[in-house]
């Protein structure tokens, strides 16, 4: 039986950083992937793949909304496919270098389902059931990532119901859609599918979009989405789930609340589901929850204090740059690897919808909530000349500042390469800068980072520290 320091059961984005974390400080790692491929979800069948969509959907947006002179564009008969031909590009890319990655390191790959035999000990099963090896380690990194859920009423046939891991693979283009479920994945997904061209209906089971998200933030978002043509329904569940009998075969879906909707297809992306299942934990005496996600103290420790979970297989914020962070975090404590440790509770997270949304730190909300006065600053796209070029008249920067240290507590936006901006508030947040400082730093002209500028002076200007002779400052 072969012995490592480290045994990793799944070779995602949290996998794959946590294997490479102790790989490159020289310990001897095994993963043990039961796909025919590493990278996850992330490159596989979620991230990239829909986000080439996107891409493409964005173009098609833009065609339809710019109105250029003596350009006309039509749309005929394509399918998704037709939209994805990005996607093996950049999968193909993304593959070889997580390959050259565990090749380099010299991390071994055994293919198979993982499952615990003891604590120490995890069986690598073939899909028929057999036992391909066993593995001992040191310490074990669960990292099996999470799946769609499926409500056992719900018949997914991938003709006109889907989930978030076959939607990409339509046989056909329709003409409506409904979207239940009204998390990230699927307002990405409605807002995708409405720009190029759909009727998407988003059903929401909570009875506000995004509660965790600023709510001015979430507001202008939603007016977005409209805006794209999107028939949003808050705090409704489905009843019932069918096929017609019609020809073509369609979606009928009754709700709660008594309304009777019909569309092409349905998608179905209302939470998803620990990988646990026939992993073996009842060897170790650990018990998921209904959803099947895993318990760990902040170190990433279950109740064994050398067996850690990392990433959507302990729920929230499942996000690959936070999972890739986790991974890299439960190593370096498994090992005593040396290392910063971030706060992956604070870290940018963005929404890639259409508009953009992404967010750091703290909200308007929770503020109050702590009693702590603050300034809020705006920066308008549609008064920045970067903004007019591109045509975004809607977005917004919205900056939190401290009222008494006038340091920046969040950073929330709405708009054109939010997820990207975003960053730049981040870099602020952890060096401390203030407000101060951030309306007095350069940024090229024009550019959208300019929004910075802008909100910083707004707020200086609600605390009337700004253009006084202490703080001699410029124009707005």
């Amino acid at each position: 039986m072969p012995k490592y320091d480290l045994v990793v059961l799944g070779c995602g984005p949290a996998g794959e950083r946590g294997a490479i974390q102790a790989a490159r400080a020289g310990k001897h790692v095994a993963v043990v992937e039961r796909a025919s491929v590493v990278g996850g979800n992330r490159i596989n069948w979620g991230t990239i793949p829909s986000k080439t969509l996107r891409e493409s959907a964005l173009y098609v947006l833009g065609l339809r909304r710019a109105g250029l002179h003596g350009i006309r564009a039509e749309l005929k008969d394509l399918t998704v496919a037709d939209f994805m031909y990005r996607e093996r590009l950049v999968v193909q890319r993304e593959l070889e270098l997580i390959n050259e990655s565990l090749d380099k390191y010299r991390i071994e790959i055994f293919r198979g389902n993982a499952r615990f035999v003891d604590p120490h000990k995890v069986a690598v099963i073939t899909d028929d059931g057999q036992t391909r090896t066993l593995l001992e380690g040191d310490h074990i990194l669960v990292a099996t990532g999470s799946r769609p859920h499926h409500p056992a009423d719900v018949a997914f046939d991938g003709e006109t119901i889907f989930d978030t891991e076959t939607i990409l693979s339509l046989p056909r283009m329709p003409r409506s859609m409904l979207v239940m479920g009204a998390g990230v994945i699927g307002i990405e997904y409605a807002s995708i599918f409405a720009a190029l061209g759909i009727s998407v209906t988003l059903v929401d089971t909570r009875e506000q979009l995004l509660p965790y998200f600023d709510r001015e933030i979430v507001d202008l978002f939603e007016r977005e989405l409209r805006r794209l043509g999107i028939v949003i329904l808050h705090g409704e569940k489905y009843s019932t789930i069918e096929r017609t009998r019609d020809e073509p075969v369609r979606v009928r879906c009754r709700t709660d609340k008594g309304n009777l909707l019909e569309a092409d297809v349905l998608l179905y992306c209302a939470g998803r589901d620990g990988n646990t299942k026939d992993l073996g934990l009842e060897h170790l005496g650990i018990t998921p929850n209904a959803y099947g996600l895993l318990q760990v103290n902040a170190d990433f420790q279950t109740k064994h204090p050398h067996v850690y979970a990392v990433g959507d297989v302990i729920g929230y914020p499942a996000l690959a740059s936070t999972s890739m962070e986790q991974g890299r975090q439960a190593v370096r404590h498994a090992l005593q690897i040396p290392g910063l440790n971030l706060e992956t509770k604070v870290l940018p997270f963005a929404i890639y919808a259409i508009p953009e949304v992404s967010t750091i730190g703290d909200t308007e909300e929770k503020l109050r909530s702590e009693g702590v006065a603050f300034l809020t600053g705006r920066g308008r796209y549609d008064m920045n000349p970067r903004g007019q070029i591109i045509g975004d008249a809607y977005g917004i920067l919205k900056l939190l500042f401290d009222r008494v240290d006038l340091k920046l507590r969040g950073v929330h936006i709405v708009g054109t390469n939010a997820s990207e901006l975003v960053h730049i508030g981040q870099a602020f947040m952890r060096s401390g800068a203030t407000a101060l400082q951030i309306a007095e730093t350069l940024y090229n002209y024009p550019t959208l980072s300019d929004l910075y500028r802008h909100a910083a002076v707004k707020a200086l200007a609600e605390h009337g520290s700004y253009g006084t002779p202490s703080h001699p400052g410029g124009a707005s």
